[in-house]
Protein backbone atom coordinates (compact mmCIF):
# COMPACT_ATOMS: atom_id res chain seq x y z
CA UNK A 1 0.00 0.00 0.00
CA UNK A 2 1.44 3.54 -0.91
CA UNK A 3 -0.33 6.39 0.14
CA UNK A 4 0.36 9.65 -1.28
CA UNK A 5 -0.67 12.77 1.40
CA UNK A 6 -0.73 16.25 0.47
CA UNK A 7 0.62 18.30 3.01
CA UNK A 8 0.27 21.98 4.00
CA UNK A 9 2.99 23.36 6.41
CA UNK A 10 0.29 25.07 8.18
CA UNK A 11 -0.79 21.93 9.95
CA UNK A 12 2.12 21.43 11.21
CA UNK A 13 4.52 18.95 11.33
CA UNK A 14 2.55 15.80 11.36
CA UNK A 15 4.24 11.81 11.59
CA UNK A 16 2.03 10.38 8.28
CA UNK A 17 4.64 7.65 7.93
CA UNK A 18 4.04 6.25 11.71
CA UNK A 19 0.31 6.40 11.02
CA UNK A 20 0.33 4.76 8.07
CA UNK A 21 2.88 2.03 8.96
CA UNK A 22 5.93 4.28 7.02
CA UNK A 23 4.41 3.91 3.31
CA UNK A 24 3.49 7.89 3.31
CA UNK A 25 5.11 9.81 0.41
CA UNK A 26 4.21 13.32 1.01
CA UNK A 27 3.68 16.22 -1.09
CA UNK A 28 4.14 19.23 0.12
CA UNK A 29 1.17 21.32 -1.47
CA UNK A 30 1.24 24.62 -0.05
CA UNK A 31 0.85 27.46 -1.67
CA UNK A 32 1.63 31.63 -1.63
CA UNK A 33 -0.51 34.46 -2.62
CA UNK A 34 2.02 34.61 -6.02
CA UNK A 35 1.56 30.75 -6.87
CA UNK A 36 -2.18 30.57 -5.84
CA UNK A 37 -3.20 28.80 -9.02
CA UNK A 38 -0.48 26.32 -9.03
CA UNK A 39 -0.56 22.93 -10.26
CA UNK A 40 2.77 21.77 -9.17
CA UNK A 41 1.18 19.25 -6.52
CA UNK A 42 -0.89 17.80 -9.38
CA UNK A 43 1.91 17.05 -11.17
CA UNK A 44 3.65 15.93 -8.95
CA UNK A 45 0.91 13.21 -7.83
CA UNK A 46 0.48 12.45 -10.91
CA UNK A 47 4.43 11.66 -11.60
CA UNK A 48 4.68 9.86 -8.65
CA UNK A 49 1.70 8.19 -10.13
CA UNK A 50 3.22 7.18 -13.41
CA UNK A 51 6.43 5.38 -11.26
CA UNK A 52 4.16 3.90 -7.91
CA UNK A 53 0.96 1.94 -7.45
CA UNK A 54 -0.40 4.81 -5.43
CA UNK A 55 -3.28 2.88 -3.23
CA UNK A 56 -5.26 5.78 -1.63
CA UNK A 57 -4.42 9.80 -1.24
CA UNK A 58 -5.05 11.81 2.06
CA UNK A 59 -5.20 15.46 2.12
CA UNK A 60 -6.49 17.32 5.48
CA UNK A 61 -6.03 20.62 4.55
CA UNK A 62 -9.68 22.09 3.48
CA UNK A 63 -8.18 24.24 0.34
CA UNK A 64 -7.10 20.65 -0.50
CA UNK A 65 -10.19 18.91 -0.69
CA UNK A 66 -11.11 19.77 -4.26
CA UNK A 67 -7.35 18.68 -6.09
CA UNK A 68 -7.70 15.95 -3.75
CA UNK A 69 -10.56 14.52 -5.30
CA UNK A 70 -9.68 15.65 -8.91
CA UNK A 71 -6.46 13.25 -8.53
CA UNK A 72 -8.21 10.61 -7.28
CA UNK A 73 -10.63 10.76 -10.24
CA UNK A 74 -8.49 10.94 -12.33
CA UNK A 75 -6.28 8.34 -11.00
CA UNK A 76 -9.00 5.64 -10.57
CA UNK A 77 -8.38 5.78 -6.21
CA UNK A 78 -11.38 5.54 -3.99
CA UNK A 79 -12.32 8.11 -1.53
CA UNK A 80 -13.85 11.58 -2.34
CA UNK A 81 -14.53 12.33 -5.47
CA UNK A 82 -14.23 15.85 -6.49
CA UNK A 83 -17.87 16.80 -7.05
CA UNK A 84 -18.34 15.18 -3.22
CA UNK A 85 -15.70 17.73 -2.57
CA UNK A 86 -16.91 20.54 -4.22
CA UNK A 87 -19.99 20.55 -1.59
CA UNK A 88 -18.23 21.37 1.59
CA UNK A 89 -16.18 24.01 -0.18
CA UNK A 90 -19.14 25.91 -2.59
CA UNK A 91 -21.95 27.81 -0.88
CA UNK A 92 -23.93 27.47 -4.33
CA UNK A 93 -23.16 24.13 -4.97
CA UNK A 94 -23.97 22.97 -1.06
CA UNK A 95 -27.57 24.73 -1.44
CA UNK A 96 -28.36 23.48 -4.55
CA UNK A 97 -27.65 19.61 -3.35
CA UNK A 98 -29.77 20.42 -0.18
CA UNK A 99 -32.44 22.29 -1.96
CA UNK A 100 -32.61 19.34 -4.39
CA UNK A 101 -33.44 17.14 -1.37
CA UNK A 102 -35.70 19.34 0.44
CA UNK A 103 -33.86 20.72 2.89
CA UNK A 104 -34.48 24.44 4.03
CA UNK A 105 -31.66 26.96 3.16
CA UNK A 106 -30.90 30.43 3.21
CA UNK A 107 -31.28 31.35 -0.56
CA UNK A 108 -28.73 32.92 -2.27
CA UNK A 109 -27.21 33.62 -5.74
CA UNK A 110 -23.70 33.78 -7.22
CA UNK A 111 -22.90 37.35 -7.94
CA UNK A 112 -21.23 37.23 -11.03
CA UNK A 113 -21.89 40.53 -12.20
CA UNK A 114 -23.34 43.93 -10.92
CA UNK A 115 -26.69 42.93 -12.39
CA UNK A 116 -27.05 40.07 -10.43
CA UNK A 117 -27.21 42.81 -7.46
CA UNK A 118 -29.86 44.26 -8.53
CA UNK A 119 -31.93 41.16 -9.33
CA UNK A 120 -31.41 39.90 -6.07
CA UNK A 121 -32.59 43.06 -4.41
CA UNK A 122 -35.45 43.07 -6.89
CA UNK A 123 -36.08 39.70 -5.47
CA UNK A 124 -35.14 39.92 -1.71
CA UNK A 125 -35.35 43.73 -1.02
CA UNK A 126 -32.52 44.79 1.48
CA UNK A 127 -30.38 44.38 3.14
CA UNK A 128 -28.23 42.27 1.65
CA UNK A 129 -24.88 40.45 1.87
CA UNK A 130 -22.52 39.91 -0.29
CA UNK A 131 -19.61 36.93 0.13
CA UNK A 132 -16.96 34.72 -0.82
CA UNK A 133 -18.54 31.75 -2.71
CA UNK A 134 -15.57 29.42 -1.33
CA UNK A 135 -13.64 29.01 1.86
CA UNK A 136 -14.26 27.74 5.25
CA UNK A 137 -15.78 30.87 6.67
CA UNK A 138 -16.82 32.57 3.49
CA UNK A 139 -15.70 35.89 4.39
CA UNK A 140 -17.81 38.82 4.06
CA UNK A 141 -16.98 41.06 1.28
CA UNK A 142 -19.99 43.92 1.77
CA UNK A 143 -23.52 44.90 3.33
CA UNK A 144 -25.87 46.41 1.04
CA UNK A 145 -28.01 48.25 2.80
CA UNK A 146 -30.35 49.95 0.28
CA UNK A 147 -29.47 50.52 -3.31
CA UNK A 148 -27.29 53.79 -2.26
CA UNK A 149 -24.98 51.54 -0.92
CA UNK A 150 -25.08 49.05 -3.94
CA UNK A 151 -24.27 51.71 -6.19
CA UNK A 152 -20.93 52.33 -3.89
CA UNK A 153 -20.00 48.97 -4.30
CA UNK A 154 -20.28 49.09 -7.83
CA UNK A 155 -17.90 51.85 -7.81
CA UNK A 156 -15.64 50.64 -5.63
CA UNK A 157 -13.94 49.18 -8.89
CA UNK A 158 -16.94 46.80 -9.84
CA UNK A 159 -17.98 47.55 -13.42
CA UNK A 160 -20.83 46.34 -15.13
CA UNK A 161 -20.68 43.12 -16.86
CA UNK A 162 -16.80 42.44 -15.35
CA UNK A 163 -17.67 38.86 -14.46
CA UNK A 164 -13.85 38.90 -13.49
CA UNK A 165 -14.15 41.67 -10.89
CA UNK A 166 -17.05 39.66 -9.09
CA UNK A 167 -16.14 36.22 -9.79
CA UNK A 168 -16.46 33.88 -6.86
CA UNK A 169 -19.03 35.97 -4.60
CA UNK A 170 -22.53 35.57 -3.72
CA UNK A 171 -25.38 37.36 -2.83
CA UNK A 172 -28.14 36.53 -0.17
CA UNK A 173 -30.56 38.44 2.32
CA UNK A 174 -28.87 39.38 5.47
CA UNK A 175 -29.89 36.95 8.46
CA UNK A 176 -29.74 38.53 11.81
CA UNK A 177 -32.29 35.14 13.61
CA UNK A 178 -30.18 32.60 16.30
CA UNK A 179 -27.65 29.95 14.83
CA UNK A 180 -27.37 26.49 15.48
CA UNK A 181 -24.06 24.35 14.30
CA UNK A 182 -23.90 20.77 14.20
CA UNK A 183 -26.79 18.03 14.71
CA UNK A 184 -29.70 18.51 16.82
CA UNK A 185 -31.72 20.63 14.76
CA UNK A 186 -34.62 20.23 12.32
CA UNK A 187 -32.58 22.08 9.33
CA UNK A 188 -29.05 20.47 10.02
CA UNK A 189 -30.26 16.85 10.79
CA UNK A 190 -32.04 16.93 7.43
CA UNK A 191 -28.28 18.48 5.73
CA UNK A 192 -25.99 15.73 7.30
CA UNK A 193 -28.63 13.19 5.93
CA UNK A 194 -28.75 14.52 2.60
CA UNK A 195 -24.58 15.52 1.87
CA UNK A 196 -22.27 12.40 0.80
CA UNK A 197 -20.61 10.68 3.45
CA UNK A 198 -17.19 9.84 3.43
CA UNK A 199 -15.26 8.21 5.84
CA UNK A 200 -12.46 10.67 7.12
CA UNK A 201 -14.22 14.33 5.65
CA UNK A 202 -16.00 15.18 7.99
CA UNK A 203 -18.43 18.40 7.26
CA UNK A 204 -19.78 20.66 9.80
CA UNK A 205 -23.13 22.10 9.29
CA UNK A 206 -24.88 25.50 10.61
CA UNK A 207 -28.82 26.97 10.42
CA UNK A 208 -30.06 30.09 10.88
CA UNK A 209 -33.90 30.96 11.72
CA UNK A 210 -35.58 33.07 9.66
CA UNK A 211 -37.59 36.59 10.54
CA UNK A 212 -40.88 33.39 9.85
CA UNK A 213 -39.07 30.94 12.34
CA UNK A 214 -38.52 28.15 9.72
CA UNK A 215 -34.47 26.73 10.44
CA UNK A 216 -32.15 27.23 7.33
CA UNK A 217 -29.17 25.59 6.54
CA UNK A 218 -26.69 28.36 5.78
CA UNK A 219 -23.31 27.07 5.92
CA UNK A 220 -21.90 23.84 5.04
CA UNK A 221 -18.29 23.04 5.70
CA UNK A 222 -15.41 20.51 5.67
CA UNK A 223 -13.58 20.22 9.09
CA UNK A 224 -10.75 18.18 9.17
CA UNK A 225 -8.34 20.82 9.97
CA UNK A 226 -10.19 20.59 12.84
CA UNK A 227 -10.54 17.17 13.64
CA UNK A 228 -8.56 14.24 14.96
CA UNK A 229 -5.63 14.35 11.99
CA UNK A 230 -4.85 10.59 12.81
CA UNK A 231 -8.00 9.15 13.05
CA UNK A 232 -9.06 11.22 9.76
CA UNK A 233 -5.97 10.31 7.47
CA UNK A 234 -6.41 6.82 8.93
CA UNK A 235 -9.84 6.96 7.37
CA UNK A 236 -8.57 8.28 4.45
CA UNK A 237 -6.07 5.61 3.49
CA UNK A 238 -8.49 2.89 4.26
CA UNK A 239 -10.97 3.98 1.17
CA UNK A 240 -9.19 1.34 -1.16
CA UNK A 241 -10.13 -1.73 1.46
CA UNK A 242 -13.43 -0.19 2.05
CA UNK A 243 -13.95 -0.13 -1.43
CA UNK A 244 -12.59 -3.98 -1.94
CA UNK A 245 -15.53 -4.87 0.88
CA UNK A 246 -18.14 -3.66 -0.93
Amino acid sequence: MTVVVLHRRSLGELPYGEWLGGDAIVVDSSTTAADSASATAELAVLSLASNTHVTALVALHPDDQIRAGALRDRLGLAGQTRDEAVVGADAIRAADLLGAAGVPVVPRAPAATIPDLYRAAHTWGYPLVVRRRRGPERAVVAGLADETELRAFARGGLAEGDTAATAGLTVEPATTGPRHHGPGNPATDAALAALPAVPGHPFEVEAVQDALGTWRVDTVRYTGDTADARHLVGAQARQLESAEAV
